[in-house]
């Protein structure tokens, strides 16, 4: 600390003027000294404790300046002061004038202000020490600290003085830290300023007793505070190099493993034998949760028995770093053998690696089990700080201001991106125009939600223009406990992103392989500690205990079983109950109390001793906490027993219950049980009737939780279903799994969703058939019944459909027979019961309309459940071979639609109409009503469908040979697709501009586009899709004379086609045909054409030219083929070849079929581009005119 005369003016925590002395004349020093004073004593307030804190900072400001001002000038202010202060503090009955406390001691001061002093004049040097030590202050303050002393160009800054809480280290460290900066911050300002250099702060920390107060009765006495404590902390900053922070051991026992530290480092105090031990803290760490380090309070312990686990993941980190790939570790153990102390360790040794890396944490537990995303989003949540007490506001802005600028070069897409992502992890989302109009498409919102969440993460470790990835290290605890919805996305997060630097670090129990056997992983496995680990972890544990005797270290061993939990456990144990006396520094053992001890032979009991020597109340708390789960909310124990705002923080001092580390100080905190197994032995402990009547008062007040503006309000169903469950109150656990199903099914979480609508049923079942239920009950198996639609289980859905007609009929209620009949109807169509399905919709708009006559349900529900009905009826008809009729029934739906408003059956039907025409070679018609679909999607927003509906209206203008059009529809189409991440729609999108290339003669390109979508198909198992994109591989191969590769393109379609019953088997014999002719080997290309005639189907028109009487032979037709006119040619072609007169057969079907399409458009510009821009056009047209149109 600096001895000379500058000094600076700032203020103290209760924002009064502290005064320190200046290189002034002594009469400007007194009058700037009264100025500053007289604001204090015009400034009180009305409010009695803010006005004894000013007079406290008042007088003692005051009297830091009496060598300045004189005695005669400060006794004179001081007396108004002192007498108003003792009246206050008997008005008030003031605690007791002395105080023994364990408080955080902080010491800063202004490195080189003695030579600033030297360069600068007094009134400069004024304005630096004083801004430096208002800011300081203002730190002190915010971290919850006092300021209680200021002398020359330092503080002493005391956490813990006024209240102790269990976290007064932490924050002082935090403070110090902070000053850090600020002296950095400093530094840069007087070089800038000055261009002097060296000015820096230095701060020291240390935890110990002092006594507050009395005595002396001199002014400020008050705040004093004494003892060797303070000595200690001053050495600590008076050893501190410049720009660094030192701890002394204490307050390091208190705040490990939440910081990085340098090596200890002995010193030596005045007043005090032994060297103290000290460490310089560098950094926070970003640890979820305080975890109280492996060992006991006060001892610091090595890691043992795990360096070649530590090894492996070292290992892991340097592969990410120097290869840039993606890697999938888990750690594996059974609880307690050490997987959080490894954890710990190596988060402790990445901290200290130049390598920057990026890292998440999630942690998932038995409540979020049930949760949808629950584990995507605390990854999320951690990220961006959401609180779980964050409002559901703050909540959105924090993820927009998130994930909106990671989506900045699509600024149109951005917000809607973070909606669905924060839809999906269960905010409440429905009001977004980017979901209003898909609300009812949950599969939309899930891939696209998906999409996004992938794409964050690529952005994250990739950001455009990067040379060099980002490493990610997701860092995954209890993965055990995960939710399946967040397994499955972590799967899917691995396959999409492998060319990514991305770590999946996850630590888990045996018992996730029960549910994941094929988990991708490289698995490291933690095993009980061998003998020699085990006597070196009770050597450490026990170091403190001069030569610890055999029969004691025996002892543990043998109970623990290698189990360092248990180990541990068993020593706090021994010391609760006094057989091993800490209270010194050096440890004493009591022989006759370890004679007398019973040390239980198993974990839970020693877990179980050690409840039962906690103090009443502090044991009630724990147990209450343990019936809100292994992670509970202060205000929920609150809730439970007001008490425990008293005896929480005793607990969070035994490092029984460990609180977030992220939480804000006056928001909902939320703590953790110190182990899973401690939590359940205590649940175990609590007494039937008592569990009840905590799991009921829990239930109501999670229940008000989930009707507030919370960001987790959804969370929260599921758990009140359960604890409802647990107090015996059927019918309300009922409901809060019917909510949480519905929550559920809007983020196609099946699991979940069939989970609560099983336990709700069944408690449904034991109330017995009050009619007061039934309209649960029919939310509950709607809810079923479509989940088990969207999974494809069409038996289980018939069952639940049979229930939910059961439960129509017993409330004799025309609207839901309607809707039930509706989705039978669907059900039969999509298991192609074509009749069936026309008999079923027909039922249910004839439901509709007696539902509407009597004036039941709502009517604009009814009307569009009616025309959607109406709509299944004319498809139906179509599949049945009548599409006169089906079209008749779809326009009559679109037209109601229209009138009502309904853009979405709109939508539908306009694409239903489309395949229709295209079906009946209509190309205009069905472009005509595809953007029509394309304009009233956009307009609901429905942003997956509008994708496909580009692509449509692209593949429309490519068959019209309109190729400009084309081109641009499907590029909009592929950005649209991309930003949905609809894989099944990019596949599309690529084979169709692959075929706009190849008719644009850059069969290159084609060639690399039908490349592409063949990785997306066996990537996405589309097997349709795979045929496609063979087939258009083999034509640009054909075109690029890549022959022996196009036939075993060619061979791989027909074999994969003939497989699934597909009718590109036609496509791929023509195409084998092709090349064998192309290569000069007639007699193959005619065994081709000879089986691919022998598949054909008869001919719809017999009287055709074309018919088996023809003149011309036989000419049938390949249906489900992609291409019937390219058949027909190459048919044509390979049969001219061989002098076989059926050639012209063939010829002139085609040539028919294409002119006939051609004499439907009306636009002359357009009927040339069709004729003369698709290849396989103008080659038939050549063909025929070489003939002379014969």
């Amino acid at each position: 600390m600096a001895t000379g005369a500058t000094a600076g003016f700032t203020r103290g925590s209760s924002g009064v003027a502290v005064i320190a002395a200046f290189s002034d004349p002594p009469s400007v020093r007194r009058r700037k000294a009264l100025a500053m004073a007289q604001p204090t004593m015009g400034a009180m307030t009305a409010t009695p404790a803010p006005e004894a804190a000013a007079l406290e900072a008042g007088i003692a400001a005051l009297e830091a300046q009496r060598a300045t001002l004189g005695d005669a000038v400060v006794d004179a202010a001081l007396g108004g002061l002192r007498a108003r202060l003792a009246a206050l503090q008997a008005k008030e009955g003031a605690a007791p004038a002395r105080a023994l406390k364990q408080v955080s001691l902080l010491f800063v001061d202004v490195v080189g202000s003695t030579m600033l002093s030297q360069h600068l004049d007094p009134e400069e040097t004024s304005a630096v020490m004083d801004g430096a030590l208002r800011r300081g202050t203002a730190l002190v303050v915010a971290h919850g600290g006092r300021v209680v002393q200021y002398a020359g160009d330092s503080l002493l800054g005391v956490f813990g003085m006024d209240e102790a809480n269990e976290d007064d280290a932490e924050r002082a460290v935090r403070c110090g830290l902070r000053l850090l900066a600020l002296g950095r911050e400093l530094g840069a300002a007087v070089l800038a300023a000055h261009g002097q250099a060296g000015c820096d702060v230095r701060v020291g920390i240390h935890t110990g007793g002092v006594l507050v107060g009395g005595g002396g009765g001199g002014a400020g006495d008050e705040s004093a505070v004494r003892g060797l404590a303070v000595n200690i902390a001053a050495r600590m900053e008076q050893s501190a190099p410049a720009g660094a922070l030192r701890i002394s051991q204490d307050t390091w026992s208190q705040v490990r493993g939440l910081f990085e530290f340098s090596p200890p480092e002995l010193l030596q105090v005045k007043g005090v034998d032994a060297p103290i031990v000290s460490h310089l803290v560098h950094k926070a760490l970003p640890l979820a949760f305080r975890r109280g380090a492996r060992g006991i309070e006060g001892v610091a312990t090595r890691m043992v028995g795990r360096e070649a686990q530590l090894a492996a993941l070292q290992a892991a980190f340097q592969r990410l770093c120097t290869h840039e790939v993606l890697l999938a570790v888990t750690v594996v153990g059974e609880a307690g053998l050490g997987k959080s102390r490894l954890l710990d360790e190596f988060q402790a040794w990445t901290a200290r690696q130049a390598e920057p890396v990026l890292r998440f944490h999630g942690r998932a537990t038995p409540q979020s089990q049930g949760q949808p995303y629950a584990l995507l989003r605390d990854l999320i949540a951690t990220w961006l700080h959401i609180g779980d007490d964050d409002t559901l506001d703050e909540a959105k802005a924090k993820i927009e201001g998130g994930l909106m600028p990671l989506f900045a070069d699509e600024p149109a897409f951005a917000q809607g991106h973070a909606h669905l992502l924060g839809h999906l992890i269960g905010l409440d989302w429905k009001d977004s125009p980017h979901l209003r109009g898909i609300l009812d498409d949950p599969k939309q919102i899930h891939g696209r939600a998906q999409h996004t969440a992938v794409q964050m993460f690529r952005r994250l470790s990739r950001p455009a223009g990067a040379q060099r990835g980002t490493r990610l290290i997701l860092q995954l605890e209890d993965l055990h406990w995960a939710d399946n919805e967040s397994l499955d996305f972590l799967g899917h997060l691995c396959n999409v992103n492998s060319d990514l630097p991305l770590w999946v670090l996850a630590f888990t129990r045996p018992t996730l392989f029960e549910r994941r056997s094929h988990w991708p992983h490289e698995r490291i496995d933690l095993q009980p500690l061998d003998a020699p680990a085990q006597q070196a972890l009770v050597g450490e544990l026990l170091q403190k205990l001069p030569a610890p005797p055999a029969v004691l270290t025996a002892l543990i061993t043998g109970r623990a079983e290698g189990n360092p939990f248990f180990t541990e456990e068993l020593v706090r144990m021994l010391i609760d109950q006094g057989a091993i006396d800490a209270s010194g520094d050096t440890w004493q053992l009591q022989e006759h109390r370890l004679v007398a001890s019973k040390v239980p032979v198993t974990l839970t009991g020693v877990l179980q001793a050690r409840l039962d020597g906690l103090p009443a109340a502090e044991r009630l708390t724990l147990q209450e906490a343990s019936v809100i789960g292994p992670l509970f909310w202060d205000r929920a124990l609150i809730a439970l027993d007001a008490r425990a705002e008293t005896t929480l923080p005793r607990l969070v001092r035994r490092e029984l219950a460990l609180p977030r580390q992220d939480t804000h100080p006056d928001g909902l905190r939320e703590y953790a049980f110190q182990h899973a197994l401690l939590h359940q032995v205590t649940y175990e402990t609590v007494l039937k009737r008592e569990r009840r009547l905590l799991h009921a008062k829990l239930a109501a007040w999670l229940a008000a939780q989930s009707e507030s503006n919370s960001a987790r309000a959804g969370d929260f169903l599921g758990v009140t279903a359960h604890h409802f469950q647990e107090a015996g109150a059927a019918a309300e656990a009922a409901e809060f799994h019917a909510r949480a199903a519905e929550h559920a099914i809007g983020r196609l979480a099946h699991t979940a969703v069939l989970g609560h609508v099983q336990q709700g049923l069944a408690l449904l079942d034991t109330l017995g058939p009050a009619a007061r239920h039934a309209l649960l009950r029919w939310r509950l198996l709607h809810v079923q019944e479509r989940t088990l639609d969207f999974q494809g289980s069409r038996e289980a859905q018939g069952h639940a459909l049979d229930a939910m007609d059961g439960m129509a009929e017993a409330l004799a209620d025309d609207a839901r027979r309607s809707y039930a009949a509706n989705r039978r109807a669907h059900r039969a169509l999509h298991m192609a019961r074509h009749a069936e399905c026309e008999t079923i919709a027909r039922r249910a708009v004839d439901l509709a309309e007696q539902a509407l006559a009597q004036g039941s349900g709502s009517a604009q529900e009814l009307h569009e459940q009616r025309l959607f009905n109406l709509r299944l009826q004319g498809l139906a008809a179509v599949h049945q071979g009548r599409p006169d009729e089906g079209q008749a029934l779809l326009q009559q739906a679109l037209d109601e639609g229209r009138v009502r408003g309904l853009f979405k059956l709109q939508a539908f039907c306009l694409n239903s109409l489309s395949a229709l025409a295209l079906r009946r070679g209509d190309h205009v018609r069905m472009l005509e009503l595809a953007r029509a679909a394309l304009g009233l999607l956009r307009r609901a927003g429905d942003r997956r469908n509008e994708g496909n509906a580009l692509i449509n209206v692209g593949v429309g203008w490519l068959n019209l040979g309109h190729l400009d059009a084309a081109g641009q529809d499907l590029q909009d189409a592929l950005r649209v697709v991309a930003q949905n991440g609809d894989r099944i729609a990019e596949c599309a999108c690529s084979l169709g501009l692959s075929s706009l290339a190849h008719q644009q003669d850059d069969d290159e390109q084609a060639l690399a586009l039908a490349r592409r979508a063949l990785d997306i198909a066996g990537a996405v198992r589309a097997p349709h899709y795979e045929v496609l994109a063979l087939l258009s591989r083999g034509q640009a191969e054909i075109a690029l004379g890549q022959l022996a590769a196009a036939a075993q393109t060619y061979t791989l379609a027909q074999r994969l086609a003939q497989g699934i019953g597909h009718g590109c088997r036609f496509d791929a014999s023509a195409s084998l045909a092709r090349v064998a002719l192309k290569q000069g080997d007639l007699a193959a290309a005619l065994q081709q054409a000879e089986a691919l005639m022998a598949m054909a189907a008869p001919p719809h028109d017999p009287a055709a030219g074309d018919s088996p009487d023809s003149t011309h032979g036989a000419v049938g037709r390949f249906d489900g083929a992609e291409s019937q006119r390219l058949i027909e040619l190459t048919l044509h072609q390979v049969l001219a070849a061989a002098g076989d007169p059926r050639a012209d057969a063939w010829l002139h079907r085609a040539h028919r079929e294409v002119q006939a399409q051609a004499d439907t458009l009306q636009d002359a510009a357009l009927r040339q581009m069709f004729l003369a821009r698709i290849p396989v056009h103008r080659e038939i047209v050549a063909l025929w005119a070489a003939r002379g149109g014969r």
